[in-house]
């Protein structure tokens, strides 16, 4: 059966296993709904988040983010915008007791910083991601917006996932426009405002296009901007380029890093590629092996604003990838049993 899971509150899908369109009507997860309807109650994970035309409280809203940033910019000593406090996750398996995905995490993001997160396959990189933006309960420990306990998804956060989350029977510009859908938006200012994302994006001339028409690059670019609709504060990106070819992946890198340098957005990557966090981020944040938990942290000081053809081949660039391979490279071999 198809899983789809959508927080409105968060304008992101966790995932979506595509079907053939013959199949749709029977795959829906709930009999009640059907595809082809726009206006659906969405559930994550079973529980309902209500009606998709009542946004949800937001703790940290437009006018909280733009003093949270000038306080920034004037260095004052603040509370960390995003945080783990001795966060631990455990999930059901096969042999009868449960495996713990993160044991007692602890880690700050600030306000404006593009951090990334790196380590094994298996560590808990996206469990982490899932517990801040409020799809997972942690065992024990506890994360914080803005230093406010996070309970739910917050209208203020948007996720970006590796996988294809666009909508096969809604037109791109609606896949575009869905999140502001779902918070009440009027049909014609999201349509506007839409239409605006996608060429900026460089999807002009897409519109009315369907998702199976666009190549995984064109993609990917709808699913930014669908998240971007909404304005969040705060951007999760979990390996969002992987399944992309090379010169693909460079590009949107490349937009990312102008998105943060205009928006001045928090972002907090998930990747398993070095060159790739190095480029983007300010910090890099390695995890252990599983159960994962924040083993060291390396600061990136190579100047902005970044592109990634401009800074790849520096000596310094590779000296930091050196230095977060050696310590990398021993999680794994420590995850291996070696």
């Amino acid at each position: 059966m198809r899983r789809t899971y959508f927080s409105p509150r968060a304008a992101c899908f966790i995932s979506f296993e595509e079907v053939p369109p013959e199949k749709w009507r029977d795959q829906v997860v709930l009999p009640e709904i059907e595809p082809q309807k726009d206006k659906m109650l969405l559930y994550m994970g079973g529980k309902s988040y209500g009606s998709p035309q009542r946004p949800a409280d937001s703790r940290f809203d437009k006018a909280q983010t733009k003093l949270y940033n000038e306080k920034h910019k004037r260095g004052e000593t603040m509370t960390p915008l995003l945080e783990w406090n001795n966060v631990t996750v455990d999930f059901p398996f096969t042999a009868g007791k449960p495996l713990r995905a993160l044991d007692e995490m602890s880690f700050s993001v600030a306000q404006g910083e593009l951090v990334a997160l790196v380590g094994p396959s298996g560590c808990g990189k996206t469990t982490a991601l899932n517990v801040l933006a409020g799809q997972l309960t942690p065992r024990s420990g506890e994360v914080r917006l803005a230093g406010t306990p996070i309970e739910g998804a917050l209208p203020c956060v948007g996720y970006i996932s590796q996988k294809d989350t666009l909508l096969p029977w809604r037109s791109v510009l609606d896949n575009v426009a869905l999140a502001m859908e779902l918070r009440g938006v009027p049909k014609r200012q999201r349509r506007e405002k839409a239409a605006a994302l996608m060429a900026q994006m460089g999807l002009r001339g897409f519109e009315h296009s369907w998702p199976r028409e666009l190549s995984g690059g064109m993609k990917k670019r709808a699913a930014i901007a669908r998240v971007l609709a909404v304005e969040p504060a705060v951007l999760l990106m979990d390996e969002p380029f992987a399944p992309l070819d090379a010169l693909t992946r460079q590009k949107l890198q490349d937009d990312i890093l102008a998105l943060w340098e205009q928006t001045g957005c928090t972002i907090l990557y998930v990747t398993h590629d070095l060159t790739e966090a190095i480029t983007l981020a300010g910090r890099v944040a390695l995890m252990s092996a599983r159960p994962g938990r924040i083993v060291r942290e390396y600061p990136i000081d190579l100047p902005r604003p970044r592109r990634v053809m401009d800074v790849k081949f520096s000596p310094h660039f590779v000296e930091l990838e050196e230095t977060i391979w050696r310590d990398l490279e021993r999680e794994l071999k420590r995850g291996e049993g070696v």
